[in-house]
C-alpha cells in the first residue's frame, strides 16, 4: 500500500514537474523567435525627411545598401531609388529602419547620424504624414506596401508643410513592386532588390 502510493506520489510529481518545464521551453521558444513568426514580404514605400525646411540627402554611400551588403537585411534603401524604403519582413517599423540608417526617432524628437538633435519646443515642431494624412506617431508603425510617409521637423505650420513638403516625397515605390512597369525609364538604371528579384533579401 505504502510503495503504491509513493509510486502514485512520484507519478503525480513527475507530472507536476514535467508540465511546468514544458511550457517553460514552450514560451521560450515563443520569445526567442518572436522575430521568425513575422512572415517574409517584399514591399516598397516612399519617404522623405525635412529639417527646417531642408529636405536629409539619403543619397550617400553610408545611407544606401548594395544586395547582400543591407545596413539592416529587413528594411533598407538601394540606388537609384534612395528615397524608396524596402521591407522584408511584415510588421517592420519606421523606428527600425530610422536605426538603421543611425537616426533615433521619438513622437517629439529626431536624432540625425551626425549627432544633432531636434525636439518640439517652441515654435518648431515635429510631424508625421502618411499618405498626406497627418497623425500623432510614426516610430512605432508598420511600414507598408506602396505608403508614402513624410518626416518633417521645423517651424511650418500644417498647411505649409502641406503645400511645400509633401508634394515632394517621391512616388516610386510602385517601380520595384513592378506594379507600374509604364513609368520605368526606357533605358532603365539597374534597379536591385525589385519584387521578382530572386537575389535579393527576403
Amino acid at each position: 500500500m505504502v510503495s503504491a502510493l509513493v509510486v502514485a506520489s512520484a507519478v503525480l510529481l513527475g507530472v507536476v514537474v514535467f508540465r511546468p518545464s514544458k511550457s517553460n521551453a514552450d514560451a521560450s521558444a515563443i520569445v526567442g523567435t518572436t522575430d521568425s513568426l513575422r512572415q517574409p514580404v517584399h514591399w516598397h514605400a516612399d519617404f522623405a525627411v525635412f529639417v527646417n525646411g531642408e529636405r536629409f540627402d539619403f543619397d550617400k554611400p553610408e545611407f544606401i545598401s548594395k544586395e547582400g551588403e543591407e545596413n539592416n537585411p529587413w528594411v533598407h534603401i538601394h540606388e537609384p531609388r534612395p528615397t524608396v524604403v524596402h521591407v522584408h519582413r511584415e510588421q517592420t517599423t519606421w523606428d527600425e529602419f530610422m536605426r538603421s540608417l543611425g537616426f533615433e526617432l521619438t513622437d517629439s524628437k529626431l536624432s540625425l547620424p551626425d549627432g544633432r538633435v531636434f525636439e518640439t519646443g517652441g515654435e518648431a515642431s515635429l510631424k508625421f504624414y502618411v499618405n498626406g494624412v497627418r497623425v500623432d506617431t510614426i516610430m512605432f508603425e508598420s511600414i507598408s506596401d506602396l505608403s508614402q510617409v513624410l518626416i518633417s521637423f521645423g517651424p511650418e505650420s500644417d498647411s505649409e508643410v502641406r503645400e511645400t513638403q509633401i508634394p515632394m516625397v517621391t512616388d516610386q515605390a510602385c517601380i520595384p513592386s513592378e506594379l507600374c512597369l509604364d513609368r520605368v525609364p526606357a533605358v532603365p538604371e539597374p534597379e536591385p532588390c525589385t519584387k521578382s528579384s530572386g537575389s535579393c533579401t527576403g
